[in-house]
């Protein structure tokens, strides 16, 4: 969804690559949640691990047999949670001067790996380090340098460019200070308010003291020789999509088509005369004047965290001009950033996040988290809107914290988060909504993180337990209320060539649009070219309205057929995809719009 800061924190940092392997086991696990749960004592701050020796020695000792007894007692199926047993193993091997074991856990990492991006950089930075270590003090830069510009030298670059991209940029910004500083903000409440940490935060703080002690004296030699890959492959690529798409006119005779934008909010100032109205509702006089359970539903309705009924389309951001002016530009370096985009805003992002101190890495990011869950709504509703004159915009807007430590999920927020579900969904259906933007999600160990952070939900085990149950009472919620609306599309995210983007799913996925450098608009009226598969989905959402507007006679599960069938195949990396193609699903529609009508002119005969 929009941004949150934790997420902000861990995607920007983690840089050490991860192994995997399959071992036969006693109990067959399908996913992380039917592992067991551990915990670990930590005295006083968990940030303390970072730098006690002692108290790490004795830390790092239970992890490892966990982990280690996991692996024995466990058949994990899932790459993904396997990953997260071999890496820190790897880690504590190379910490503990075991160099054939860290070595032994990298080589099994390519027998699991199934992505060619993946496949490439297997072990780029991990077995020049080991290598290095073995070698003892006197060689190991030396040994470092020569294996790591080997391995450079032979990567694929056209299929690792976005994972050399991500890497040079997790370099730059990398400090003692960030990294230290995450910790002590993430984690150290929980440990001085429970006395223990997580296995989650156990990993991570393994990983932060690795990275810190082992990784960041290479850190300028690293970035200077990605930087001077990157800069020997660069390609002017052709932008797809100017030809494709399909811009609506007024003249064009097209019927309203109502576009939910379930987001953060918009800000209506810098959509005169596209939003949708409630013209029963007497605006900001603090009433429900048409009685439907909403006050001042002018252009839709919102909810707080917890899900009380909330109102006006966009929140009140508590900030000077100034703060804004600064939070709005490192936002834009921020999805900059994570599209692996080299902009002027990108780099100072980087330079800011390399120099930050630590009393000022809170600030910092609630700062671009509250400005991110500010604009993102608006933005995604430019996007949806554009080309589409007969689109009006009806808001949904859930309010998602952007505090580091944020109020915690309890059972109240669970039945509140239920029941808004529940209820933007009927408000929507109620009001004539054809088509609505959803980029948002949440998970159970994204609900365990919310509580986890502030030391609320009792001991580990019961955090996890009741994060699951919360996550179910939300997903059951969820899909009865979409049970009503079944023909959802699920849209992912291309570059301007139609070529892989990192930061995407390639899951199920139906359709791809371009979620690299499209133009939008902020609340206040600044424009800005929007990075991310939150650029791309409501690509998808505009089609679909562009079409209800032409064709207002079709149905949903018609829109949906002429979108995916319109679309152009495409392989990448070894999966087929399809790039959303707007001229030929117009192309479509007029031939389906031209044999209905034939048929409607056509006279019945019977025998």
């Amino acid at each position: 969804m929009s941004i949150q800061t934790r997420n902000i924190a861990l995607s920007v940092i983690s840089c050490a690559e991860v192994g995997t392997v399959g071992q036969q086991a006693k109990k067959r696990i399908e996913n992380a949640e039917q592992l067991p749960v551990h915990s670990y004592p930590v005295p006083g701050k968990a940030s303390v691990l970072l730098t006690d020796d002692a108290a790490f020695k004795v830390f790092v000792a239970a992890l490892q047999k966990d982990l280690e007894n996991d692996l024995q007692n466990y058949d994990i199926e899932d790459k993904t949670t396997l990953k997260k047993y071999y890496g820190p193993l790897m880690q504590i091997a190379v910490l503990e001067q075991r160099y054939n074991d860290a070595l032994s856990y990298l080589q099994k990492m390519n027998t699991l790996e199934d992505k060619p991006a993946a496949k490439a950089m297997a072990g780029m930075l991990d077995h020049p380090l080991i290598d290095a270590k073995k070698a003892g003090e006197g060689q190991a830069q030396v040994i470092f340098e020569a294996e790591f510009k080997e391995r450079l030298q032979k990567l694929p670059y056209e299929v690792v460019q976005n994972e050399v991209k991500q890497m040079k940029s997790r370099f730059e910004i990398m400090s003692s200070n960030l990294l230290a500083g995450l910790i002590e903000q993430q984690y150290d409440t929980l440990a001085q308010k429970t006395g223990t940490i997580p296995k989650n935060a156990a990993i991570k703080i393994l990983d932060t003291r690795f990275t810190i002690r082992e990784v960041l004296l290479y850190k300028d030699f690293v970035t200077a020789q990605l930087q001077m890959l990157i800069d020997a492959h660069k390609i002017e690529k052709h932008d797809i999509w100017a030809a494709r798409t399909v811009a609506l006119v007024a003249s064009d005779m097209l019927a309203p088509v109502v576009t939910g934008i379930w987001d953060v909010g918009v800000d209506p100032s810098v959509f005169p005369g596209r939003m949708w109205v409630n013209k029963k509702e007497i605006p900001d006089n603090g009433k429900d004047d048409d009685g439907n359970g909403y006050i001042d539903d002018v252009h839709g309705i919102g909810w707080t965290w917890y899900g009380k009924k909330d109102v006006g389309p966009l929140r009140k951001l508590n900030l000077t001009q100034d703060q804004i002016a600064t939070d709005k530009q490192y936002f834009k370096g921020l999805i900059d950033m994570r599209a692996n985009l080299d902009t002027q805003e990108a780099r100072q992002l980087k330079k800011k996040l390399s120099e930050l101190p630590k009393d000022q890495v809170k600030p910092f990011f609630e700062g671009v988290a509250s400005y991110g869950n500010y604009a993102h709504g608006t933005l995604v509703a430019g996007i949806a809107i554009a080309g589409n004159p007969a689109a009006r915009i009806l808001v949904i807007r859930n309010d998602w914290p952007y505090e580091m430590i944020p109020p915690p999920p309890n059972q109240e927020w669970a039945e509140g988060q239920a029941s808004m579900l529940r209820d933007s969904v009927r408000y929507m259906h109620d009001n004539g909504v054809r088509v609505v933007n959803m980029s948002w999600g949440i998970s159970p160990q994204e609900i365990e993180d919310d509580m986890q952070a502030s030391g609320a939900g009792g001991t580990v085990e019961q955090r996890h337990a009741t994060a699951a149950r919360y996550f179910q009472m939300f997903k059951e919620s969820f899909v009865k209320a979409m049970q009503e609306a079944p023909n959802t599309m699920t849209a992912g995210a291309v570059d301007e060539a139609g070529d892989e983007a990192s930061f995407t799913s390639f899951g199920k996925v139906d359709v791809y649009a371009n979620g690299y450098e499209v133009d939008s608009v902020l609340p206040g009226g600044d424009h800005l070219s929007a990075s991310g598969t939150s650029a791309a989905s409501p690509q998808v959402t505009n089609l679909a309205a562009k079409l209800f507007a032409k064709y207002p006679q079709l149905t949903a599960v018609q829109v949906k057929k002429l979108i995916v069938d319109g679309s152009d195949e495409k392989e990448i990396t070894g999966r087929r995809i399809r790039l959303l193609n707007e001229s030929q699903s117009f192309e479509l529609a007029s031939q389906t719009a031209s044999v209905k009508r034939v048929e409607a002119l056509t006279p019945s005969v019977r025998s």
